[in-house]
């Protein structure tokens, strides 16, 4: 406790008597006061210098200049490094699609080789069927007369027989009505 405290000026005898007790079984020195006991003009002079310091600490803190960039500058660190995250995320994405995007086209162009290799080696497998299967003599197109008005002359048209619906005698389908 300070000098100054009126607390200790009223303490009972019990009680400083315990204290003394207490220090001398802790090995500490006695309580040495400076001078003579305070007077209550001392205790109200040390309470005003007291309040003085108070409001002085206070208004030197309230007029100081206040740090707002730095504020805000730490509040934006947070900001900065999680639009910074979101950005490296978005890149690495994009880039894996790019990837995923290149390699599907290569796939796609591998596949529309093999498919051309196919049609043609089918054509080439094919094309031998389609010549034998053709009649040796065949007149040419304009001196058939089964040709279709339509066809250029380089073009062959295969004659469609008729159904064999068509072949039917038209008898076969009615009913016979006994009315």
């Amino acid at each position: 406790m300070s000098w100054h405290d009126a607390a200790r000026n009223n303490e009972p005898a019990e009680d400083s008597a315990l204290r003394t007790e207490l220090q001398g079984m802790l090995g500490l020195p006695p309580d040495q006061q400076a001078g003579p006991s305070p007077t209550p003009e001392s205790n109200a002079l040390a309470q005003s210098l007291y309040r003085e310091a108070l409001r002085r600490r206070r208004t030197a803190s309230a007029h100081k200049p206040r740090r707002t960039a730095f504020l805000l500058a730490a509040a934006a660190v947070p900001l900065f490094l999680a639009i910074t995250g979101i950005g490296a995320w978005g890149v690495q994405q994009k880039l894996r699609a790019d990837k995923m995007a290149a390699k599907a086209l290569e796939l796609e162009t591998r596949q529309n080789r093999i498919d051309a290799a196919r049609e043609a080696s089918r054509s080439r497998h094919d094309l031998p069927a389609l010549v034998a299967q053709e009649p040796q003599n065949t007149p040419a197109p304009a001196s058939r007369p089964d040709s279709e008005p339509g066809s250029s002359d380089g073009e062959l048209v295969k004659p469609e027989a008729p159904p064999a619906i068509l072949k039917r005698q038209p008898d076969q389908y009615r009913v016979n009505d006994s009315r």
